[in-house]
């Protein structure tokens, strides 16, 4: 008997929050294998918490999560990272006093990402690795929690604001290992990009969030074709509607 095709990552009417307190709410989405999506919103909106609770650290009160068609909504963390999700969280959170190697090792399960194939997506990653966390600059740690993530040899990829606070040729540099990862691995990336131009251009759909729902939901290249409604969804003069 042939294995059923997997459906990828399945949200529907997921309500959720930090204990009694709800940040997102009825929202539903839907993210095959291999496919790209940017979650796009004011701060405040619940881009973050969406990635918490589909990692499983928040409080779902109501709705469903599945994953490759398996419903994963009660499990513990460690538990979805075993079935292939993998986050790189805004805060990127390496181990300062472990080396680039070591922290690499840390995330290491069998599969396609080695320490080798890190270190020639992010070469300068291969040239510090015996440098502590804590010597790196802010876009090597960001490259190395992008590593990190990589090492654990996952399917499903969420990136919370990987180009914050970057210098230009680091956001080419990471992009251009991301648009690789793209291209050559069946990895579905899901991101949350306060520069809205470089998300619309890297992932083919895109949501918009507010007050814990989605308010759009399309095609990015639609969206990056009507400024006027961009800066309607997400604040004319900020930062979002800028870049």
């Amino acid at each position: 008997m042939s294995a059923a095709p997997q459906e990828g990552l399945v949200l529907a009417g997921v309500r959720a929050g930090y204990g009694e307190t709800i940040v997102i709410d009825d929202l539903s989405l839907s993210l095959a294998p291999g496919a790209t999506l940017a979650v796009l919103g004011r701060n405040g909106v619940g881009k973050t918490t969406l990635f918490s609770t589909i990692m499983g650290h928040t409080t779902r009160h109501a709705g469903s999560i599945r994953f490759n068609g398996e419903e994963i909504g009660r499990l513990a963390p460690y538990k979805r990272a075993v079935k292939g999700l993998a986050l790189v969280p805004q805060e990127r959170e390496i181990f300062k006093s472990l080396t680039v190697e070591e922290n690499l090792l840390v995330a290491e399960r069998p599969g396609r990402w080695s320490l080798e194939r890190v270190y020639e997506f992010f070469p300068s990653l291969a040239a510090r690795r015996k440098h502590r966390g804590d010597q790196l600059s802010g876009g090597e740690q960001q490259m190395l929690a992008i590593g990190r993530a990589l090492m654990g040899n996952p399917s499903f990829l969420l990136m919370d604001e990987p180009m914050e606070g970057l210098a230009p040729v680091i956001v080419d540099a990471v992009l251009a290992g991301l648009r690789r990862i793209k291209r050559e691995d069946d990895m579905a990336l899901m991101l949350v990009e306060q520069h809205a131009r470089l998300a619309l251009d890297f992932a083919e759909n895109t949501i918009v969030l507010d007050r814990g729902r989605i308010v759009y939901s399309g095609p990015s290249a639609e969206l990056a074709k009507a400024p006027e409604k961009m800066a309607a969804l997400l604040g004319v003069g900020g930062r979002e509607g800028a870049h």
